[in-house]
């Protein structure tokens, strides 16, 4: 059985921290995409509250919290730099 990749995903509500408009998410997903190639570990700890790694890519998709942590860190890192983000 092949491992699944885990991707990294955002809530809706990321759009409070980053002062979008919920509406607008969709339309500034580059604007977010730089973001998280620019994060360092402050700005990861103020979105980690609304970011999910999903577990499984069939349905339905299973997604658990991206923990606030060192760890949850280097993890979100290396989604990012491995373009594993579901924008």
């Amino acid at each position: 059985m092949e491992t699944p990749k885990i991707q990294l995903g955002y809530l809706e509500s990321i759009s409070k921290v980053l002062a979008l408009k919920p509406e607008n998410l969709a339309t500034e997903r580059y604007a977010i995409w730089q973001l998280f190639q620019q994060a360092d570990e402050g700005t990861f700890y103020q979105l980690a509250p609304h970011l999910f790694v999903t577990t499984s890519q069939e349905d339905p998709i299973v997604v658990s919290e991206l923990d606030a942590t060192p760890e949850g860190y280097l993890l979100f890192k290396e989604l990012v730099e491995e373009e594993r983000v579901c924008l």
